[in-house]
């Protein structure tokens, strides 16, 4: 392989690495949020009856807002956050094969 390409190939790979991680970040600020919801929904579900008018709360669902009970909100995100871990774990897995084609790239001369 040619230098030039070989660098080539290194920047374009280094570059979707720190894309990934920026991803990484990003999913993870996501889950943070989701757990703080998860946390105060529950709260709210043991301070409220189910059948009192105070069991719901409001979603946002894009460009509106929507009243949902507790408890459908709280199933909703329990899913989004599983969601998210699991593109966590993919791209994390993308990550590891990156960074070690990175390595082998590097070693080449």
């Amino acid at each position: 392989m040619e230098a030039v390409e070989r660098l080539a190939r290194i920047e374009a790979l280094t570059e979707d690495i720190l894309t990934d991680k920026q991803l990484l970040e990003e999913y993870d600020r996501k889950l943070q949020e989701n757990s703080q919801a998860l946390d105060k929904l529950g709260e709210a579900m043991k301070k409220v009856k189910p059948s009192s008018r105070m069991a719901t709360t409001t979603v946002n669902m894009g460009d509106f807002f929507i009243q949902v009970p507790n408890t459908k909100a709280h199933t909703m995100v329990q899913g989004a956050h599983k969601e998210l871990e699991n593109a966590i774990g993919e791209v994390q897995q993308r990550l590891m094969k990156k960074v070690e084609l990175l390595a082998q790239l590097k070693k080449m001369k």
